[in-house]
């Protein structure tokens, strides 16, 4: 047998295993890479409701039986400080709001582990999401 056939053997062998690394193979990316921005989250779940702005003007806010909440106003009605814990627990649905009676918002956490259901993007989402309302607050 040849040298040059046992080196194309050699070859097609070492490009159909591909590195001994793992290099070249598709990459399971980082969380913080796999889910959207907090802007994006409340412009796809939120927005249509409280609106894009987040006073509580969306165009779906006229057919509820309570006005959405005005999400700027959050840390103004807590004494100026933005309750990020309270803000989460409510979006996942740890919590209710007293005064929206019966429970209108849907809860998002359990829908954010149905599109993702790995902790750490789910966690990024909601994160990333109350971070961006926290920057929607009046001063």
């Amino acid at each position: 047998m040849s040298a040059v056939p046992s080196l194309a053997v050699v070859a097609v062998i070492l490009l159909a295993w591909g590195p001994a690394s793992g290099a070249g193979r598709p990459q399971k990316p980082p969380p913080a890479e796999v889910v959207e921005s907090g802007a994006d989250t409340y412009k796809a779940h939120c927005a249509a409701c409280h609106g894009p702005t987040a006073v509580g003007d969306g165009p779906v806010a006229a057919t509820l039986r309570q006005k959405p909440s005005n999400l700027t106003t959050i840390a103004r009605r807590r004494g100026g400080k933005f309750p990020r814990v309270e803000v989460m627990d409510f979006i996942v649905g740890r919590s209710r709001v007293g005064a929206h009676g019966t429970r209108d918002m849907p809860v998002w956490g359990p829908l954010f582990r149905e599109i993702n259901p790995q902790d750490s993007p789910v966690d990024v989402r909601l994160t990333r999401l109350v971070d961006y309302l926290e920057t929607l607050q009046v001063k």
